[in-house]
């Protein structure tokens, strides 16, 4: 087989490897990457933000898309790698036993493939055949090669829980963050309010129909909605930061009595001086907002529920790529690098890589 490069990661550092694909297996496909992008998750990891031994979950292969943990490691053990988890491309070759794609269609070389797992940092990829999904007819191949991230972000939308004349706080507006606001504008909340630390990203709130922007810097945005809302608080909170539990503990903060918590961004570190009261208390409704983290089945099915709407235009996509930085694979690690020098700056949407 030919090579391909590959990258792994550690805290502050990534490396681009040249490694041997393996022979295929009869189960398997080989994909020419078209598009992959860079996963907030990611950054954390470089940054050092990662999770402890004792706080892994316990999905395995069996409840997740993805393979376990190997070795007795745990699954967020440096190095990581081979890296890159969104992407799509090309299927160039199939695997005898290979048949048809989970949910259903049948795998043929040519297909448009968005990836659901690891690696796609790369040139070409081996995979088993249930590890992607085809890009439905009508949905761009860029768009496509969003397949995960977009397919989660679309689906947190979906199931966020916002009603007619809902009051909505969204904490993060990065590519899910501004998923989440178009999806809650959409459904007809009265009003919704973006959280942000990057003016960019505030203005791009606006620009989509926000009806209040919070800089985050230069306002204790808890307190802000508190202003906003006449001290109820919101009815659906959302944290689309992760990382370290900013967002969370703002969310919460902004959530009114049994109003809804929705976190779609994972929460990697502890989160220091969290209290659960509130949760008890004012009878909150917790809601897990991540697409992919349940039967593989499902997964499929719930991905392929958000793709319907993607396919109908219900999002505005044209807004994410003009406000999306695209680069070359070999340039990655300069790319984790300039954009931890300056986190507060970090404006792109979605930052793009293509081999």
């Amino acid at each position: 087989m030919e090579e391909t490069r590959v990258v792994y990661l550690e805290p502050g550092k990534l490396a681009v490897d040249t490694i041997k694909l393996p022979e295929l297996k009869p189960n398997q496909i080989l994909v020419k990457t078209h598009q992959s992008s860079v996963c907030g998750s990611e950054r954390y990891f470089y940054r050092g933000i990662t999770v402890r031994p004792e706080d892994e979950a316990r999905g395995g292969r069996g409840t997740q898309l993805g393979e376990s943990s190997k070795g007795g490691e745990h699954g967020h053990t440096y190095p990581m790698g081979p890296l890159g988890h969104e992407g799509g491309g090309t299927v160039v070759e199939v695997g005898s036993a290979v048949d048809g794609y989970l949910g259903g269609g049948k795998v043929k070389v040519g297909d448009r493939v968005g990836s659901l797992i690891y690696p796609t940092y790369t040139d070409h990829w081996i995979t088993d055949a249930t590890h992607v999904q085809p890009i439905p007819d009508g949905v761009s191949f860029e768009v496509g090669c969003l397949y995960e991230p977009l397919g989660c972000a679309v689906w947190a939308a979906m199931y966020m829980g916002v009603k007619l004349g809902d009051t909505v706080a969204v904490n993060g507006l990065g590519f899910a963050g501004n998923i989440m606001l178009q999806g809650a504008i959409k459904a007809g909340a009265s009003k919704v309010f973006a959280i942000d630390v990057v003016q960019a990203k505030l203005d791009i709130a606006e620009e989509l129909g926000a009806s209040h922007t919070i800089n985050a810097n230069a306002n204790d945005p808890v307190e802000a909605i508190n202003a906003l809302t006449d001290g109820e608080g919101v009815d659906v909170a959302v944290d689309a930061v992760g990382g370290a539990g900013a967002g969370l503990v703002q969310a919460l903060g902004m959530v009114r009595h049994n109003g809804i918590l929705a976190i779609y961004g994972d929460n990697y570190a502890p989160v220091k001086e969290f209290c659960f009261h509130r949760f008890h208390e004012d009878g909150l409704d917790i809601r897990n907002l991540n697409a992919v983290h349940y039967t593989k089945l499902r997964s499929i099915e719930n991905m392929r529920e958000a793709y319907r709407a993607v396919q109908r235009g219900v999002f505005n996509l044209d807004i994410i790529f003009e406000n999306s930085m695209k680069y070359k694979l070999d340039e990655i690690a300069d790319v984790f690098r300039k954009e931890e020098e300056a986190l507060e700056e970090q404006s792109s949407l979605k930052t793009l890589i293509i081999p």
